[in-house]
């Protein structure tokens, strides 16, 4: 499809700016032709003036007309008109003239070349009637240089302007389309990033200005959707691999016992109970990391409302639930009333999977501990388990990572339950830390949360 010219900024800015600089200029050449013509006139009529006022003056001090002296001047006229109309005395190119102007018009006025009978250029004419006599003065000088020079500057004005105009434009669109030329760039660039081309980023210009700005915001944002990418594809990968694991084990007891003479459907049925359990942990883990991820991203509407939980009671309640290996202890000595603000759910979840997490590296002792200080609620579940290396304290808290210790067990995860009670901490302002337990040696996970 033909694009619109119009349609580029570059030619809108070069057209607006065109049109705003014809516009003014216009007005301004305007304005000055006017100013120069009103001010050489009023030079012209203030030299006819004060010609009349000399010749004033001579009449006032000589009776005798004879005795008036007029130069000839082919640019200028005199006539000095009696009250009847009668030429009393005139300029030799004027003699034996009649009046030739109308003396009922104002002071001062221009007078076509048609209308006199002398010269082919227009006279600016003024009339004068001095004091203590009755004798009129019409005194003229030819305008033909005025119009020259105003001739020269409409010439001027119209050869120049559209001249100046040809530069602003040229001036504008080289200046914007130079200015524009990295948002093009960036646009290029973004238009071949794909799926598989996150990696790629738009050019920076040198110039921090708005469009520097804008690629250093474009490549952040690029930034986070490669991440948000590879986390994605790392969760898909890990997902996967963690559903084939019981989904095999499931069709190999299945084939088994196809291929027996006399399977043992009890036990078959016992161990597809098994995965089909851990599985549907594994999904429901899943399924709330997915509700969380959305609700995360700024939908407030859909999380339960916060209201006041006591943490000591939580701590009770899952210390009871019943948990397997029955060979370790667990503690809960140490605890103390403690009430923040939260969803009661989600910080019920946060204590059992700790809880969990400890059963299944602890080797015969857990302990949990509620108590406040001047941070605010603080719970800590340690074990005397292995502990977690200091290198592996971070990382631990993501989503599908496991030590090798819970990987060897039996009644190891997914390595999705540390990262779901991170989650939770961070959406309720808290945080987790996870350190060496200085009583039973083994791993501690210090949870703390605003009261």
């Amino acid at each position: 499809m033909k694009r619109n010219l119009l349609s580029s900024v570059r030619a809108r800015s070069t057209l607006g700016a065109t049109l705003i600089v014809a516009v003014a200029l216009t007005l301004t050449v305007v304005a000055l032709y006017g100013q120069l013509r009103q001010t050489m006139l009023d030079n012209v009529d203030s030299t006819l003036e004060l010609r009349a006022a000399d010749i004033a003056a001579f009449l006032e001090e000589d009776d005798e007309l004879d005795s008036i002296a007029i130069s000839n001047d082919d640019d200028a006229f005199v006539q000095l008109v009696a009250p009847n109309g009668t030429v009393i005395e005139a300029s030799e190119n004027v003699e034996g003239e009649p009046e030739i102007v109308d003396r009922s018009g104002s002071a001062f006025f221009s007078v076509d070349p048609t209308e006199l009978p002398i010269g082919s250029e227009p006279f600016r004419v003024h009339i004068a009637s001095p004091q203590d006599t009755d004798i009129t003065i019409v005194v003229g000088q030819a305008i033909d240089e005025l119009n020259d020079v105003l001739a020269t500057f409409r010439t001027t004005a119209f050869v120049g302007s559209p001249i100046l105009l040809l530069l602003v434009a040229a001036t504008v669109w080289g200046v914007v389309g130079r200015t524009l030329s990295p948002v093009e760039a960036i646009r290029t660039e973004v238009a071949e990033i794909g799926g598989t081309g996150l990696h790629r980023r738009v050019p920076e210009p040198a110039s921090r200005d708005e469009i520097g700005r804008l690629a250093v915001t474009m490549n952040a944002m690029l930034d986070r959707l490669e991440s948000s990418h590879q986390r994605q594809q790392r969760f898909v990968s890990d997902a996967s691999h963690e559903l084939r694991t019981p989904i095999a084990t499931i069709r190999h007891e299945v084939e088994v016992a196809l291929t027996s003479d006399s399977p043992d459907w009890h036990r078959i049925a016992t161990d597809v109970l098994e995965e089909n359990m851990r599985m549907q942990r594994m999904v429901e883990d899943l399924l709330w990391l997915a509700r969380h991820d959305h609700t995360g991203d700024g939908d407030d509407q859909m999380r339960e409302p916060h209201q006041l939980v006591d943490l000591d009671e939580v701590v009770f309640h899952e210390a009871r639930r019943n948990r397997a290996p029955t060979n370790i202890e667990l503690s809960t000595a140490g605890i103390s009333a403690g009430q923040v603000r939260g969803n009661s759910d989600e910080l019920s979840r946060v204590v059992r999977n700790l809880i969990d997490n400890a059963y299944t590296h602890a080797t015969t002792k857990i302990t949990v501990s509620v108590s406040t200080d001047q941070r605010g609620v603080v719970v800590r579940v340690d074990d005397d388990g292995p502990g977690v290396p200091e290198q592996s304290r971070e990382k631990i808290l993501e989503r599908f990572t496991r030590t090798d210790e819970s990987r060897a067990r039996v009644s190891g995860g997914f390595g999705l339950g540390l990262a779901i009670v991170n989650e939770i901490i961070l959406s309720h302002n808290g945080t987790l830390q996870v350190t060496q337990s200085p009583s039973l040696g083994g791993a501690r996970f210090e949870v703390t949360l605003s009261d």
